[in-house]
């Protein structure tokens, strides 16, 4: 059902619910002080930033502890690096907010993100996680895509309540994680599933956990733009690319299983053929990132003729 949107919520008018922002980070020092500004300057203060290193060898730390700000927690690091699953993981159970959010070292929040999906959860308190469009953005900040993701779940600038059931229906058929990665959503912690991220998925590990938390319950799908997904020209080759089609067609075969009744056989197949595409669609722009930055190398001056 369609609902309206009303202003975000404001911090200042009474007790604003506690907010636990994860940063799980590994040599992330190119882009871990844009990711933390992005946080700290949020207009919704009552949150604990809780950066998860996972032994990085870089100055992700050094820059991390230059900053003065009292809510970031630096957690111990482990006694030897850690599979992604299990530094989310480990992050997730250190949180002591009423919402949690994981924001990884290279995306970024925009202006009010945290009050607006505070304000939705408030509201609807049947939900429990919101999610919102995200911009696309490249290694060097610049913008690719203005907004991003929720397919055909809300419109523009509008706001949904939706049950699972719906929104396994349509990510399904659109063979694609709709609610966007983990800097577009916000989760009530009371809704994490006792093991949160499942060691058999990798490029589904997101959407998966989401679908975990919401099961037969409901979540506010929200249209504005909120956050930002950088890309990197390294992040999927041909190999990864056929692996990742491979993983979304077996993760959305067991979504018809859990949602027995709502997503058909013929649901599943437009899916599979939609999520090739969209993967060789990712992988055209890696490469597209990729041959830019080649002809930028070209043209850069030898160091002979300076």
């Amino acid at each position: 059902m369609m609902v309206e949107t009303s202003s975000s919520f404001d911090s200042t008018s009474g007790a604003a619910p506690f907010v636990s922002v994860i940063i799980p980070v590994l040599n992330g020092e190119r882009y871990i002080a844009t990711c933390l500004d992005s946080v700290i300057q949020q207009s919704y203060s009552n949150l604990e930033i809780l950066v998860a290193n996972n032994l990085s060898t870089d100055h992700t730390l050094d820059i991390v502890n230059s900053y003065g700000d009292p809510r970031i927690r630096v957690l111990p690091d482990p006694k030897h690096q850690l599979r992604l699953h299990d530094n989310w993981t480990r992050a997730m159970i250190e949180a002591n907010g009423e919402f949690v959010k994981i924001v990884c070292h290279d995306d970024l929040l925009l202006d009010g993100c945290i009050s607006a999906q505070v304000d939705l959860l408030q509201r609807y308190e049947e939900a429990v996680l919101t999610c919102s469009r995200r911009r696309i953005i490249d290694d060097r900040g610049k913008l690719l895509i203005r907004a991003r993701g929720l397919g055909h779940l809300v419109r523009h600038d509008d706001v949904a309540l939706l049950n699972g059931r719906t929104i396994a229906h349509e990510c399904t058929r659109a063979g694609s994680n709709l609610l966007g990665e983990p800097a577009s959503v916000l989760i009530r912690r009371t809704a994490l599933p006792e093991v949160p991220f499942d060691y058999r998925w990798t490029f589904a590990l997101d959407i998966e956990f989401y679908m975990r938390c919401i099961g037969q319950k409901d979540a506010v799908v929200d249209g504005r733009v909120l956050s930002c997904f950088r890309v990197s020209p390294r992040q999927l080759s041909a190999s990864l690319a056929s692996r990742q089609a491979e993983e979304m067609k077996v993760f959305f075969t067991e979504m018809a299983l859990r949602y027995p009744g709502d997503i058909s056989r013929t649901d599943l197949q437009i899916g599979k053929m939609k999520s090739k595409l969209l993967v060789q669609a990712r992988r055209l722009l890696y490469l597209h990132l990729r041959f830019r930055d080649a002809m930028t190398a070209r043209r850069q001056p030898h160091p002979d003729q300076s």
